[in-house]
């Protein structure tokens, strides 16, 4: 029997293994990465990171409903402690419907452009004591938007400043203008609607926009750790002077003025998760930080209207459904948690490639 160097032997051996590990390294090389699931999209569509390669059209109805009371004193203390006048409440009851109906249109992989269209119909109910001169006696009044009215148009552009990787999540940048297009709040009269309720005021009609260009930069990010997606916002809202014929609430009188809507800052945050390749959930934080509104008769100094700024704070929890890879359905519901927010809102999202 012939026998073979061991030397040669553990060489041979030793090549026959390496060409084996260099195989299988082929092999794995020539892998495709898994397609992104449509879960993830949507997920991505929901919070304006995901970048359509087509016309996109979306469709959106929401539901927002708020409930306020407020205590009216007419009066004044007596012996630093007892109260002496009359005490009434009043409650506000609000709804709003707005449906609006949004395209995108890509250029290219980094810019996209944005059109949002809205229709508002608006519904307050407003009850308040006094009837009769009895402020345990309630009037009530309903007021509306006269029927779904167009809102407060908005167009911009959205452009992906990096794609996320190992080190860095996606961060896009977005800069949207709004358009006066619906009914602005300023000149709206008030009327009494009960000649026996001097208490009760209520305005001929509510509005759907509010009244003056708004310049909104943004910036957004997304960052994956499987099975988790978290996302937030910063954006801030610049609203430009304006001036209007009338300003004033009373009837048979015309002021004309000027009016500086407070700008606003608003941030969000929030992680989603995939559950399979078509259903996630998501939950968020939302806060939107409202300075005072300014007002000036011709002529007059500037001067802030008391209780117009606001921190609207809303707690988000969402449910997104593909459909397939290019329709979904979105569900969010709102609820606020500060007395400036809606109770609650619900929204229900459709995008649709063309």
């Amino acid at each position: 029997m012939k026998r073979h160097n061991p030397l040669v032997v553990a060489t041979l051996l030793a090549m026959v293994g390496t060409s084996s590990a260099y195989a299988a390294d082929d092999g794995q090389a020539s892998l495709k990465a898994p397609p992104e699931s449509a879960s993830k999209k949507a997920i991505l569509q929901q919070n304006t990171d995901f970048f359509y390669n087509k016309i996109t059209l979306q469709s959106s109805m929401s539901y927002a409903y708020s409930d306020q009371n407020t205590i009216n004193l007419n009066g004044f203390l007596a012996l630093g402690a007892i109260f002496l006048g009359n005490i009434n409440v009043s409650k506000v009851k609000s709804s709003i419907y707005t449906f609006t109906q949004s395209a995108y249109l890509p250029l290219g992989n980094r810019w996209q452009l944005v059109l949002n269209v809205p229709v508002v119909y608006r519904q307050s109910t407003y009850e308040i004591g006094g009837a009769g001169y009895a402020s345990s006696q309630y009037s009530a009044a309903t007021v509306t938007s006269g029927g779904p009215r167009l809102g407060d148009v908005s167009f911009g552009a959205y452009y992906q400043l990096l794609q996320e990787n190992k080190n860095w999540p996606s961060l896009t940048a977005s800069l949207l203008v709004t358009a006066p297009t619906g009914i602005n709040p300023y000149g709206i009269k008030l009327y009494q609607p009960d000649p026996n309720n001097t208490n009760l005021q209520v305005p001929t009609t509510l509005p759907t926009g509010n009244g003056v260009w708004t310049i909104t930069p943004g910036i957004s990010f997304v960052s994956t750790s499987d099975p988790a997606i978290f996302f937030g916002s910063a954006s801030y809202y610049y609203n430009l002077q304006r001036s209007f014929p009338d300003i004033s609430t009373t009837p048979g009188q015309v002021q004309p003025g000027q009016i500086r809507l407070g700008n606003a800052f608003q941030f969000s945050l929030g992680v989603a998760y995939a559950l399979n390749d078509r259903l996630s959930l998501s939950s968020s934080f939302a806060d939107r930080l409202q300075q005072d509104t300014q007002v000036s008769s011709m002529g007059s100094p500037w001067t802030p209207i008391v209780g117009s700024g606001a921190n609207v704070a809303v707690a988000n929890f969402g449910l997104t459904y593909a459909f397939n890879p290019d329709t979904s359905l979105i569900m969010n519901l709102g609820i606020g948690m500060t007395s400036s927010a809606p109770n609650f809102q619900l929204t229900a999202t459709i995008p649709y490639n063309l």
